[in-house]
């Protein structure tokens, strides 16, 4: 997209991800959004196009805020990182950014946008057309350590099979992640973000007859306090307990605590993180969509409502 200048400041692409991340990282640890530095990479690589737009004084080369909207490609977005450094709040800047990104959904056609939007943020974003669907609900355990998980069985159903997720082609985890949430992001789920990651890993499901067939799946990676949590799909609770439950387990020696963004629009979310002693952060988000257009994955009947029990982060969708 092109600058946009007022008499203040410029709204431009971010030049670099060494930009994003000088801004972002000490963004998020000042915030407290308890995220990792290598997110700063992983969000970078999927934000191309427009990628982060930044506000930059014009008495300065250094962004004091950014917003990020992800389009993904089938043709949904989703706006993330909406942030300003304190200083600079109040002045207009975050209302040019917000629209800028809007106007950048509107250049390249996407009408399904989402954002997860904090209670005290909500009326401001009704305000710019979002309706509220739902809520993702920040849940969170302290470590093995400190609370054991205990020693129940894990027992697999008959033909079923737990592996590795790197062993799974990532064609499949995009497919999958696609029917679960309506979201196309062959770029998320690739090497260059997330699978580089040494602090990555997670566990699938599959069908021990059928390899290619993927039944459940959950992602790990660290955080500034501990271990995220995101996605959980899996085709049925008792795969999804198998699957968070192992998942947990990987860490059992690791301090920290562990948080996760669960999807309480499945109703047996909650319910799987609680019977394994995560409790609710005291943080809801309200999913919200422009114009109330959500992807019908989404909607009532669809198959997060079933499959979804937790997402991949609350600033990307």
């Amino acid at each position: 997209m092109a600058q946009i200048q007022t008499k203040d400041f410029i709204i431009r692409p971010a030049e670099s991800l060494v930009e994003v991340h000088d801004l972002w990282w000490p963004l998020m640890q000042s915030l407290g959004w308890n995220r990792d530095e290598n997110d700063t990479i992983t969000h970078y690589t999927v934000s191309k196009n427009p990628g982060w737009l930044m506000a930059v004084p014009k008495d300065t080369t250094k962004p004091e805020g950014c917003i990020v909207p992800f389009t993904f490609v089938n043709g949904t977005g989703w706006i993330g990182y909406f942030i300003m450094n304190e200083a600079y709040r109040g002045k207009g800047w975050g209302r040019a950014l917000f629209q800028a990104a809007l106007e950048s959904y509107a250049a390249n056609g996407t009408t399904i946008v989402g954002l997860d939007g904090v209670e005290e943020q909500r009326k401001t974003y009704e305000r710019r057309g979002f309706v509220a669907t739902g809520l993702i609900r920040l849940m969170t355990r302290p470590s093995l350590k400190e609370i054991p998980l205990g020693n129940a069985e894990i027992k697999l159903a008959d033909g079923e099979k737990l592996v590795d997720l790197r062993e799974i082609p990532r064609k499949a985890l995009v497919e999958s992640d696609l029917a679960h949430s309506g979201f196309e992001r062959p770029a998320l789920w690739s090497d260059e973000a997330l699978f580089h990651r040494s602090d990555l890993y997670g566990y699938a499901i599959v069908s021990s007859t059928d390899p290619s067939k993927l039944l459940g799946w959950i992602m790990v990676r660290r955080c500034e306090r501990g271990h995220r949590f995101g996605p959980l799909y899996a085709d049925s609770y008792e795969q999804a307990s198998i699957l968070l439950r192992v998942a947990m387990g990987k860490i059992n020696t690791a301090d920290g605590s562990m948080i996760s963004e669960v999807f309480p629009n499945n109703p047996k979310a909650v319910q799987l993180f609680e019977a394994l002693g995560w409790k609710w952060a005291g943080v809801d988000y309200h999913r919200m969509w422009l114009g109330g257009r959500a992807p019908r994955e989404q909607q009532e009947g669809g198959r997060g409502e079933k499959g979804m029990y937790a997402i991949f982060d609350a600033s990307e969708g």
